[in-house]
């Protein structure tokens, strides 16, 4: 009952302990790797294609070195504008920048009267969480035209939490001209994480309970009018004519996210045919002059264009996991052409990242606890190697990005916790063997054992070894006038004497047989002096019984005992002994056999200490002895003669 008491109490606290480490290092992974590696994984996966549809037009160093400093006249951006929507046939002209702010007034005034006439251009707008971010003079006036034309319908099926934390609480609009005069308005907000790194688009902004398109989803729009729109909590649902596909997109307090799909160029560039403004500008004034174009205006035609700002004097840099210092255009370009081709990236729910984990944290407790250390430590480390594989080769180049890090790092803290509960496991089990071979042998022989125990050889073998049997003369009478619990005292005080005589000359209880002792020299550790530690033993053990006689008979008023001990040495089997359900540590041969008898000869010869033949012959240099008889032990054996000890010289 206290052996699975006590494991479930060490079953508790590996639990309680687990529960903080996996739950530290859950947090640990979260704050510090999973996004940097995400990154890396992407950045190697990253498709390397040029996309044919879209194209686009850079406000770049070199464009503002030709046609001058910035901020430009309006009348440049009415230039662009033009030669893409009237000259080159532009499918949609995406303008990545927000125009909120009036100029110079007649530059002004032909602006507007040149961006009336176009139809094609999606302006950018720009909404806040902050109440007070932008504060617009006729507030109720723009709203009122900006709601009316560029709301989104959207069927949103979130709970009324996420639609009320998604709501942003103002917005730049644009300037009431822009408003009145553009076919879409889409929104160039973009979302870094903590880390200051974009990962992520929103596609719908929800703004004083209307919804309202991204850059990416208006160029969608104008390109499919009758596109339908239905937001849930894990995709966003795009339904066309002829056509209909879910974005995936995860929800929190922020609102409805998709992770972004990047691409790459084989040049190292970016992925997209990008054009200089400044060409197109120069290509619109040779047009108007007569003159030679630039550019040939196939390259915009019926493709997408996307025109933002790349040079050091605007600072629209981002960072992504391609690059620390990516112009925010691509990124605009990046969303339309992921909205374009649903191409977004799959991530792993909490809950499926959660059950990976606990998947993985039960497979390898299980391989830790029910395999070899060498086999569950080889599984464990292809299983981690494996999934980061898998990852890496299978799952991020088809967009799955699961969480890429924390089931690696909860495998090697499963092995650490699981190997190291083993140790302290093992280490208390090596504490009780300890203990229970002190009980067998002494403090110098279990040092040995313990530091080198390949010198045992518990299957056994033959060795040379002293047998020494003690035991107590009329025990059955004893047993007989006084009760067991008396008999149990005077055994229990009789054995405490014993013991530590026998420890002190290295020998190892054998075992216990009613009052009797059977004691091995020379083994399991091997010793030369094994005869010489068995007669010194055995005076040693008489010696301390006659003192306890004295104590319980003139002291304590118990019976007087006495004892005989016989002793052999010689060539035994010494190993394990029995079956493999029970066996235990025994000698076995004709040295026990005699040893045996001759302590049973002591009664008949009325003497205490006999030795045999081959024990005399070993220390009769150090021992007195009187030959006592001839005997024979077994009923075919030779005679042996037999020695009682005297006293030691």
């Amino acid at each position: 009952m206290n052996f699975h008491i006590k494991n479930f109490r060490n079953y508790l606290v590996l639990t309680f302990f687990s529960l903080i480490f996996f739950w530290s290092a859950y947090s640990f992974c979260g704050n510090f790797f999973v996004n940097p590696v995400y990154d890396s994984l992407v950045k190697l996966t990253s498709p390397a294609r040029m996309s044919e549809d879209i194209v686009v037009v850079t406000i770049d160093d070199s464009s503002i070195n030709k046609i001058g400093r910035w901020p430009w006249k309006r009348k440049y951006y009415a230039d662009i504008f033009e030669y893409l929507e009237n000259i080159a046939r532009a499918k949609t002209i995406a303008f990545d920048s927000v125009l909120v702010s009036y100029g110079e007034k007649n530059d002004d005034t032909e602006f507007f009267k040149r961006f009336s006439a176009l139809k094609r251009v999606i302006p950018g707008v720009f909404f806040s969480k902050n109440k007070s971010h932008f504060l617009n003079k006729n507030e109720e006036q723009l709203h009122k035209i900006f709601s009316a034309k560029f709301f989104v319908n959207v069927e949103d099926k979130r709970n009324k939490e996420f639609k009320k934390a998604s709501e942003y609480a103002s917005s730049s609009f644009s300037l009431k001209e822009i408003i009145d005069s553009s076919q879409s308005m889409g929104s160039v907000l973009s979302f870094p994480d903590k880390d200051g790194i974009i990962r992520k688009a929103e596609h719908l902004f929800r703004y004083k309970e209307s919804y309202y398109p991204s850059l990416a989803l208006a160029v969608y729009k104008q390109l499919y009018p009758g596109a339908k729109f239905m937001l849930q909590e894990k995709f966003f649902k795009v339904t066309t004519e002829k056509n209909s596909f879910d974005i995936p997109v995860f929800t929190d307090k922020n609102g409805s996210f998709s992770y972004i799909k990047w691409y790459r160029s084989e040049n190292g560039s970016y992925p997209y045919n990008t054009i200089s403004a400044w060409k197109v500008i120069r290509s619109y004034e040779n047009i108007k002059k007569g003159k030679p174009s630039l550019l040939d205006a196939s390259v915009f035609t019926d493709k997408i264009v996307v025109i933002g700002a790349t040079s050091t004097a605007t600072r629209d840099i981002k960072s992504t996991p391609l690059k620390f210092d990516y112009p925010g255009v691509y990124i605009q370009a990046t969303v339309i052409d992921n909205v374009l081709n649903n191409e977004f990236i799959h991530r792993s729910s909490k809950f499926q990242e959660i059950l990976v984990l606990f998947i993985t944290v039960i497979i390898g407790f299980l391989a830790i606890f029910y395999l070899q250390p060498l086999y569950s430590s080889i599984l464990l480390t292809f299983l981690a190697v494996g999934y980061f594989y898998v990852c890496l080769f299978f799952l991020y180049p088809n967009n799955f990005a699961p969480d890429p890090v924390t089931p690696v790092v909860f495998i090697a803290c499963t092995m650490l916790l699981g190997y190291g509960y083993k140790y302290f496991m093992e280490d208390a089990r090596k504490g009780k063997v300890k203990k229970l071979i002190a009980k067998y042998v002494s403090k110098d022989i279990m040092e040995e054992i313990l530091k080198d125990p390949d010198r045992i050889k518990l299957k056994g073998k033959r060795s040379d070894i002293s047998i020494l049997f003690v035991d107590i003369r009329n025990f059955t009478y004893l047993s007989e006038i006084l009760d067991p619990e008396q008999v149990s005292e005077l055994l229990n005080e009789y054995f405490s004497v014993l013991i530590p005589v026998i420890f002190k000359y290295s020998g190892t209880v054998n075992k216990f047989i009613g009052d009797a002792v059977m004691v091995i020299f020379g083994a399991p550790l091997e010793n030369s002096d094994h005869p010489q530690n068995a007669v010194k033993c055995a005076f040693e053990i008489l010696k301390k019984i006659n003192e306890l006689k004295v104590k319980w008979v003139l002291e304590e008023n118990k019976p007087d005992i006495s004892i005989g001990i016989g002793i052999s040495s010689g060539e035994a089997f010494v190993g394990n002994v029995g079956s493999e359900e029970r066996f235990e540590y025994s000698a076995i041969g004709n040295t026990v056999n005699v040893a045996n008898r001759l302590e049973g000869f002591n009664k008949l010869y009325k003497t205490s200490i006999l030795i045999s033949e081959s024990t005399y012959e070993r220390v009769k240099d150090t021992v007195k002895v009187e030959e006592i008889d001839s005997v024979h032990v077994t009923q075919n054996s030779e005679p042996i003669k037999i020695f009682e000890l005297k006293g030691l010289k």
